[in-house]
């Protein structure tokens, strides 16, 4: 397989157990990568350097004090010249730990901070400092007065919580907002998974949730339990990359070991997004010129510089150590024009491009007897300056590429630069398939952007013109093309590679007037490819799903009481395979509590049922389930733990609900029925509208956001109510 390749899981020596790495947090540095995770038993801390994030080397413990042993989740930041690791020994608590360099030897600086465990420092561009952990009421924030000091005191981000424990906080910082990434639901679900929420206004305040705040979930057999991850910036300088663990776990949902995973992410305003691929994919990019501690480096008129120029698209970082009183980073020298960035001892800074110059002073956390990094970020006009991660200034230029280099008394480590900058390559990478991805993260195409979801933008194609997009494809198949779109009265049509599709208006739409439309199936090929959207009317387009299809069969799942599926059930709870089973009422739970799933991925269908009622306390209830997909269960894990619709019965009412690994009422209608007779219903989908009918029930929702494609199943809790018959029918 050719070296421009990878795929997760990512190899690693020297794991625990010769198996295990969890809570993977990768960090960036001076050019190189220093990866850390949990630690197991009576241990410290290991780390793993690579310079191009592709291979890894084990390089050692960089952590031994007794107290740390048994480290949860040990993260590591760069900050006043010194290196701050973070972590919860055993789960009880916090110490903080101090080293002069990312390898160690870290030795502690705090007493035991208390404050749950998956700690997580940020720090802001005006140089303060903030802490993030896990609680039962989702991500808090505590400020740091300098750091080395964590303040005790804190209080919740509200919009992080996923309604049960949450852990594995970090943020990052991008165009102004700030992105908080956790991960909710039991670490032993095959539904534990990777969230997100954004702000504008600052690092402890006004996070809101997207539509699509799920960043990874997977529960399929071969890659599942997705979750406990950290953001970094890849080799190219610019694009980020989400690094988590997976897990695999058996039938009783027992974990076996954790693995590796790296997973490219991209942004659309307050959007972020990924997918996750257990498929071969690109390699990070990687600089297009670098060289480390001086090497390579040539004799320009300003002092020293890279061999080759940058283009007009770039990200250059420049890290040094200042033996003087002053220090420049150059970049787009060409001839008599160029810019410069200049700091001093005191940590003033002059920003001079040609004869222009702009001046201020770096926060006080910029310690210039230590590394520095100075980072140049042009796309076209926009030139944006930071050190060490904090944005100093933006400015706008009609400097071109050029020459990037340094001058002064300084010791030069890492220097390079990519030819990409503030993601002008989003377009260009291909999107994994099946998986999602933002319409305006097409290449080639001429772009007329206007708004989407809020906070986003999407992308308006007239009639006859085309989005194309590069794509990665798992295996060759048949994949359904849903998109949220701007809501219209009439008929959409598109042209996909050829094959002409059409989406029926669905007559409702979200408060920012979009609406989510199937338009039909299409066959992809595996590997890397194309996909060339053409519309055959004006259309605004917000988000593409490419999702799994399968053909549907109409099907008898249970008769009489008893599975007659012939093995194609599929059964989970806390007995595993025996937590359904035929009783005196039908198919229902063994024990307590159980769910039972059927068939693949469909579209329009229903599920007609009969069901006993002969409930043997208030709280018996059963459920019917519809587009059901990424189910999962554990007893410790949220409720609702799927997405689809559900028909849920009780003794004195039937309620229609969205499930989303939360639960959401739609509808609900009030029945009497006596103890021991049975009723007839009838669960569909067809389009956007799902319905529940029979014996004088009629409840019908349209959805806007219809949940596209899923199998059906049952479910049921405590004794009483359970199923006489069950079957899946065509519509």
């Amino acid at each position: 397989m050719s070296v421009n390749l990878v795929r997760n899981p990512r190899a690693l020596t020297d794991l625990w157990d010769g198996r295990e790495i969890g809570d993977p947090f990768l960090m960036r540095f001076d050019g190189k990568f220093y990866l850390y995770c949990s630690s197991h038993g009576n241990a410290g801390v290991k780390c793993w350097v690579s310079c191009d994030m592709i291979h890894f080397e084990y390089y050692g413990f960089v952590a031994t004090d007794p107290r740390i042993h048994g480290a949860y989740a040990p993260e590591v930041i760069y900050n006043a010249g010194k290196f701050w690791m973070v972590t919860s020994p055993r789960g009880s608590g916090h110490y903080l730990l101090k080293a002069d360099t990312p390898v160690g030897p870290f030795e502690v600086i705090t007493e035991n901070l208390g404050n749950g465990i998956d700690g997580s420092q940020f720090v802001d561009d005006d140089g303060t400092s903030w802490f993030y952990r896990s609680s039962h009421q989702g991500i808090r924030v505590h400020k740091m007065p300098s750091p080395e000091e964590i303040d005790v005191r804190n209080q919740p981000i509200p919009a992080s919580f996923l309604n049960h424990w949450t852990e594995g906080p970090q943020v990052i910082k991008r165009d102004g907002r700030y992105f908080l990434t956790d991960t909710g639901n039991h670490v032993c679900s095959k539904g534990y998974h990777i969230d997100y929420c954004v702000s504008h206004e600052g690092p402890d305040k006004g996070f809101r949730r997207l539509r699509d705040g799920m960043l990874l979930i997977e529960t399929r057999d071969e890659f599942h339990a997705l979750g406990h991850s950290s953001s970094c910036i890849g080799p190219d300088m610019d694009t980020y990359y989400i690094v988590y663990h997976k897990n695999i776990l058996n039938e009783r949902n027992w974990p076996l070991h954790r693995s590796l995973n790296i997973d490219r992410m991209y942004f659309n305003g307050d959007r972020l997004y990924t997918n996750a691929t257990w498929w071969y994919q690109k390699a990070p990019k990687q600089p297009v010129c670098a060289s480390r501690n001086g090497e390579g480096l040539m004799e320009a008129p300003f002092g020293l510089a890279l061999e080759k120029a940058a283009g007009d698209i770039y990200t250059a970082e420049i890290n040094f150590v200042m033996k003087g009183d002053a220090a420049k980073a150059h970049f787009s020298v060409k001839g008599d024009e160029g810019g410069a960035f200049e700091i001093k001892k005191n940590r003033k800074w002059t920003l001079t491009i040609n004869s222009d110059r702009e001046e201020g002073i770096l926060p006080e956390n910029v310690a210039t007897d230590a590394i520095i990094t100075v980072k140049i970020s042009k796309f076209k006009e926009n030139l944006i300056v930071y050190v060490n991660g904090m944005k100093v200034i933006g400015v706008s230029t009609v400097l071109k590429g050029g020459l990037i280099g340094i001058s002064g008394e300084v010791i030069p480590h890492f220097i390079g630069f990519s030819d990409v900058a503030q993601g002008s390559d989003e377009g260009e990478h291909e999107k994994s398939v099946p998986g999602s991805f933002d319409a305006v993260h097409g290449f080639e195409n001429e772009k007329s952007l206007c708004e989407g979801e809020t906070g986003c933008q999407a992308l308006f194609i007239k009639k006859g013109e085309s989005a194309r997009y590069k794509i990665n494809v798992w295996k060759t198949r048949k994949y359904a093309l849903v998109m949220t779109v701007g809501a219209t009265d009439n008929e959409i049509g598109v042209t996909v590679n050829g094959m002409p599709l059409t989406a029926a208006p669905t007559g409702v739409s979200t408060e920012d007037g979009l609406e989510k439309r199937y338009f039909g199936d299409i066959e992809l090929t595996e590997g890397f490819g194309e996909m060339a959207v053409t519309a055959e009317n004006d259309v605004i387009i917000d988000r593409i799903y490419l999702i799994e299809k399968d053909d549907l069969a109409s099907a008898a799942v249970i008769s009489k009481g008893e599975d007659v599926s012939n093995g194609r059930l599929s059964v989970i709870g806390h007995k595993a395979a025996g937590s359904m089973h035929k009783k005196f009422c039908g198919y229902t739970a063994a024990e307590g509590y159980g769910e039972a799933w059927f068939g693949g991925n469909w579209h329009d269908f229903e599920v007609k049922m009969l069901v006993n009622m002969k409930p043997c306390a208030p709280e018996a209830r059963a459920s019917a389930y519809i587009r059901t997909s990424r189910e999962s269960w554990h007893p410790h894990q949220v409720a609702a733990g799927r997405f689809g619709y559900e028909m849920r019965i009780t003794e004195n009412k039937i309620e229609l609900l969205r499930n989303d690994y939360m639960e959401t009422k739609l509808l609900e209608a009030s029945i009497s029925v006596e103890w021991g007779s049975q009723i007839s219903l009838t669960l569909r989908a067809e389009g956007n509208k799902i319905s529940v009918s029979g014996d004088g029930i009629d409840l019908t929702f349209i959805d806007p956001m219809a949940h596209p494609i899923g199998r059906c199943g049952l479910s049921a809790h405590t004794d009483g109510i359970g199923f006489e018959e069950f079957s899946v029918c065509e519509i």
